[in-house]
């Protein structure tokens, strides 16, 4: 009798064992198959930018146009680009301008806008080397490259800064001055600016 019961609890103990080990492999088979079933998300990448978006034209920088409706072009801001709004003090008037730019870069156009009374496009500032003229200039370039691709008519002290504007009409380079001694920024002509003076901004009017 005694040999019985010990017989019976080893019996269900081993039972136990075996039930224990089948609900692990449950549980695991379980595990797996969850696993097997989960998708890895990743995170999109934004669009980048064409060479036509990039580019800088007479009257037009990539998608946007001198004299467009501000509304149109809001509504044309392709995939990729950002666009925030800012305000601009002129003459100690404020303004509303746009900032457009690449979603992987911090600089790109500043926008500026003339309403009267529909809002259009009056004037693009170029900040971001990322655009180019057709003929390769861009934010940095000196002003050598830009003489021999870009001739420049007039160069003069503005209140925006030392700007030489190109003989072709509605493309003017704001200069760096820095690099220009100051006696001599007021008396610069077209052949006299230093030629290693870099662009740091370009306007499309």
């Amino acid at each position: 009798m005694f040999k019985t019961i010990i017989y019976a609890i080893l019996l269900g103990t081993g039972m136990a064992a075996c039930l224990s080990q089948n609900d692990k492999s449950g549980d695991d088979e379980t595990a797996s198959s969850i696993t097997e079933e989960i998708i890895p998300t990743t995170t999109p990448q934004p669009a980048t930018p064409s060479p036509e978006q990039l580019q800088i034209r007479k009257g037009q920088v990539g998608f946007i146009a001198i004299g467009e409706s501000i509304e149109q072009m809001r509504q044309n801001i392709p995939a990729g680009f950002a666009i925030a709004d800012t305000t601009l003090s002129q003459e100690g008037m404020q303004s509303t301008a746009y900032i457009v730019r690449p979603e992987q870069i911090e600089k790109g156009i500043l926008v500026e806008q003339q309403c009267s009374p529909a809002c259009k496009v009056w004037r693009l500032n170029i900040k971001s080397d990322a655009y180019k003229t057709v003929k390769g200039i861009r934010v940095g370039s000196t002003y050598e490259q830009v003489q021999a691709q870009h001739p420049i008519s007039t160069v003069l002290l503005a209140d925006g800064g030392l700007v030489a504007v190109a003989r072709e009409g509605g493309l003017t380079f704001v200069l760096n001055e820095q690099q220009v001694p100051a006696q001599q920024r007021a008396r610069l002509t077209p052949e006299t600016v230093p030629a290693e003076t870099q662009v740091k901004s370009i306007l499309i009017y």
